[in-house]
């Protein structure tokens, strides 16, 4: 192999060659495990890692650290069990952490869960103008007073995409 005056060694062109390949070759790896070492920290979420609500009286009056009575809100209702609350879970539940993550937005509620069926259930169907408590099933609250209840996979991922891009319109 030739060399130049200063003692540097002439490279082919198949020897560039190699070095960019092993080049590229290094980067997917550091970006591959960047990505996996992203995904191992943030980890899926679980309904326990939220804010749950426990009676059906305290749906409809949620308040902040200091007492006053929360505005605009969400209480997201699901059972364990329920396979269009499965389907949505991972992706509903990545918005939640987003909407929560300056203020408490969302709430959740385990249907088995709830201490007063017995004594409030009824009251509170009527309240979100509903027969049932069907999962999945968002409650929403804006200035202070019942808005809606929707129900469904699709519409519940369609009403917190909303909120999430700031186009609900209670919310506005």
């Amino acid at each position: 192999m030739a060399t130049y005056k200063k003692g540097f060694k002439k490279q082919t062109s198949e020897q560039m060659l190699l070095q960019v390949i092993v080049g590229i070759i290094i980067a997917v790896f550091a970006i591959v495990a960047v990505a996996f070492i992203y995904d191992l920290t943030v980890g899926s979420r679980e309904y326990d890692d939220f804010t749950h609500i426990t009676e059906y009286d305290l749906v409809l009056e949620q308040k902040d650290a200091d007492q006053v009575p929360l505005e605009d809100y969400l209480v997201y209702f699901y059972y364990d069990d329920c396979s269009a609350c499965t389907s949505i879970k991972d992706d509903a539940l990545k918005i939640v952490a987003k909407l929560n993550k300056d203020s408490q937005t969302v709430f959740l509620a385990n249907t088995t869960e709830m201490t007063d069926e017995d004594e409030n259930q009824d009251a509170f169907l009527d309240d979100i103008l509903e027969d049932s408590l069907l999962t999945p099933t968002i409650v929403v609250i804006a200035d202070g007073e019942f808005e809606e209840a929707v129900v469904g996979a699709d519409e519940v991922m369609e009403l917190l995409e909303q909120v999430k891009d700031g186009t609900y319109a209670p919310f506005n």
